[in-house]
């Protein structure tokens, strides 16, 4: 019977398994090290192919660098000029701009929002704001064409210009002047100061102080003028009052036709208070009747029915 050696035998098993385990590392590491070569060769290639495209600009003869007349493709957005760090810029946006010392700028925060001027904001979706000072389009698809500190709040709204007007109600507009506001549904504000549309499809057209509350209601201009009754309407004059549906007050002071279709030309201090009631002028008049008219004159009243 043949006698082993068994320390021996055990050093060369153990050295076997170790050179096996070498080998195995080894090929490991070489295909690491192919990937890897293989990797920079092709960020080689597409480094390559991108410095060998050619590029979409050339060089004048002035020195200015002119695109080709190819369409360009830009998904998140454009700034020219200066990016403002505290702005999220929304999806496919412009802003042209700079930024002053205390970083104020413009800001298109909404999706395809676009802002010029200084210091502007258009965060609706689809707003813009391409013009002025300190404006804000916050609703969905409105709009601010210039001026200074003006809000287009409402969807669809626009202020044209002008100073601190603000267009909150939907599709409302307000087209110039100063703290004016078109807060109702289609209803607009020409211009004038402080005037207000606050009625579903109302209108101011000038003027200061006036407000048209009443549905489709309309204040042509004057001062401190009230049309509040339903397709009610003001033409002038100073405080005035057309507060009856389908009623109208053409001008004078301080005169009101408050019965449903009355009216009042103009004069002072007169009260067309009965339906269908007229009062053409004059002072202290009162129409109290059904269909009841008054030329002019001082303190008349009409009380019968179509008197």
């Amino acid at each position: 019977m043949t006698t082993f050696d068994w320390p021996l035998l055990f050093v060369a098993a153990t050295s076997l398994v170790g050179m096996g385990m070498q080998h195995r590392e080894q090929q490991d590491l070489s295909k690491r090290v192919n990937a890897l070569e293989t990797n920079s060769s092709k960020d080689n290639i597409a480094g390559r192919k991108l410095e060998d495209s050619p590029s979409p600009f050339t060089k004048d003869a002035e020195g200015w660098w002119v695109a080709d007349a190819d369409m360009f493709r830009f998904p998140q957005g454009i700034v020219i000029g200066d990016r403002k760090d505290d702005c999220t810029y929304g999806k496919a946006t412009l802003a042209v701009g700079l930024i002053d010392e205390n970083g104020l700028g413009n800001c298109p925060s909404g999706d395809s929002s676009v802002t010029f001027g200084y210091y502007n904001t258009a965060s609706g979706t689809y707003s813009t704001v391409t013009g002025g000072i300190y404006n804000e389009a916050s609703g969905d698809a409105s709009s601010v064409t210039g001026g200074y500190g003006n809000e287009a709040t409402g969807r669809w709204s626009s202020v044209t210009g002008g100073y601190r007007n603000t267009a909150s109600g939907v599709l409302s507009s307000v087209t110039g002047g100063q703290s004016n506001e078109a807060s109702g549904w289609y209803c607009s504000v020409s211009g004038g100061s402080e005037n207000v549309a606050s009625g579903d499809q109302s209108s101011v057209s000038g003027g200061y102080y006036n407000t048209a509350s009443g549905s489709s209601s309309s204040v042509t201009g004057g001062a401190v003028n009230t049309a509040s009754g339903s397709i009610s309407s003001v033409s002038g004059g100073h405080y005035n009052e057309a507060s009856g549906y389908w009623s109208s007050v053409t001008g004078g002071d301080v005169n009101e036709a408050s019965g449903e279709s009355s009216s009042v030309s103009g004069g002072s201090d007169n009260i067309a208070s009965a339906s269908a009631s007229a009062i053409t002028g004059g002072f202290e008049n009162k129409a109290d009747g059904n269909y009841t008219a008054i030329t002019g004159g001082t303190s008349n009243t009409a009380i019968g029915f179509a008197s």
